[in-house]
């Protein structure tokens, strides 16, 4: 019963933490338009991310011996000061400032919170997971109810200011719910974790050039300095980390191409349009995989990164060939979202379960490894921008 209770308690977790950056993204043109910077949407991205990487070595390297309690209550604060802070923005440079804000407080969240689930029985991390793909649609939901609402909209600049002041003052109670979630819902585990699982004798040899003799016996090394430790980590980390940063740079790009793979005029009309629709479909698979650890794990995340590549490869040669029937997109874009949130939810789940990582050093890998998600998703987001300002420029 307590398993139960837990993992509704860490699914309202990760929808509530996702929810104000997905929103963001989601509402990205309307703000934009909103102070009539229509060409500075790229802006509203990237501050969404811009301090990702910080807040998350924050977590990693500064403050992971504050309470759990502390970074949870500090990171809906962030959360607060984001969403009021874009709802009453007077103009874009300040809207900008309070989207880093919301921004950070989504990457420190997920540090602070997969660092917390290694308290308890691994297979619980299918519950964050699945309220993380459950805010993905949420906020793609609310992009096509945005684009529905000003299409048949008049005085289209108050109007998108008064749909983004609503969206965003609206989407601050949930923060009480993601404090009570943590403070009530969730019952933090009397007894250690379950016994972490070895992998099969073939996997411990490959990886064994990665471990020291030392860390196998669970015990910290004696004299170890902690960028020494960081180090340890890091290379015991780095196949799952690079496979992690490796699909988030796939998916982004694969995922930008979906606004150029149809001829213009196909795009901005009919409701839901062909563009954010994609995107739900994207967010459906994401939502679908990260909440399907119960019935299937996958060891093996290479063969994910693999044909996330695949796929990027085949998005990105559409958008100049165009030689994909529309019919087929939606399912070739949930098919990306399936592969996404797989290699996020098994690779979370390898850390938390498996032997390898030892229970001492198991919060600090997790941390490591979350942070190549951010160096994925700021390299495909270049990839992208450099894509579409030179050889795809014209399609």
């Amino acid at each position: 019963m307590s398993n139960v209770r837990n993992w509704v308690g860490f699914f309202l977790l990760g929808a509530i933490n996702n929810l104000p950056y997905v929103i963001i993204n989601s509402a990205s043109k309307t703000i934009a338009q909103s102070f009539g910077v229509q060409n500075f949407v790229g802006l509203v991205f990237g501050a969404n991310v811009s301090l990702a990487a910080f807040v998350r070595m924050l977590n990693a390297f500064v403050l992971l011996k504050t309470p759990y309690w502390i970074r949870i209550f500090a990171n809906g604060v962030l959360m607060l000061l984001g969403l009021f802070g874009v709802a009453y923005a007077f103009n874009f440079p300040f809207a900008l400032a309070c989207i880093v804000v919301a921004g950070s407080s989504a990457a420190f969240g997920e540090n602070v919170t997969l660092g917390y689930l290694s308290l308890f029985p691994s297979k619980l991390v299918n519950g964050w997971s699945s309220g993380t793909g459950m805010a993905g649609l949420l906020g793609a939901g609310l992009y096509i109810i945005f684009g529905c609402s000003v299409g048949s909209g008049g005085g289209k600049a108050d109007h998108l200011k008064y749909l983004n002041k609503m969206a965003f003052l609206l989407t601050t109670p949930v923060v009480l719910i993601y404090w009570v979630s943590y403070a009530k819902i969730i019952q933090r585990p009397s007894q250690a974790r379950e016994p972490a699982e070895s992998q099969p004798t073939e996997d411990a040899e490959e990886r064994k050039a990665l471990l020291d003799n030392s860390i196998n016996t669970g015990q910290e090394i004696l004299g170890e300095t902690y960028m020494g430790r960081v180090w340890r980590c890091l290379k015991l980390v780095l196949w799952l980390a690079v496979n992690l940063g490796l699909v988030y740079l796939f998916e982004y790009v694969a995922r930008a191409c979906a606004a150029k793979v149809r001829p213009r005029n196909e795009y901005n009309i009919g409701c839901p349009e062909l563009y954010s629709a994609l995107q739900f479909c994207y967010q459906a698979g994401v939502f679908a995989s990260r909440s399907s650890l119960q019935i299937v794990q996958i060891r093996r995340v290479e063969i994910l990164t693999l044909l996330q590549g695949i796929n990027m490869v085949v998005w990105v040669v559409d958008v100049h060939y165009k030689f994909l029937p529309v019919w087929i997109l939606p399912a070739y874009m949930i098919f990306v979202g399936l592969m996404g949130g797989a290699s996020y939810v098994n690779i979370f789940y390898l850390l938390l379960k498996d032997s390898q990582f030892p229970d001492e050093d198991r919060e600090l890998c997790i941390n490591i490894t979350a942070l190549f998600s951010t160096i994925g998703i700021a390299t495909g987001c270049g990839v992208e921008t450099a894509l579409f300002t030179t050889v795809l420029s014209k399609d």
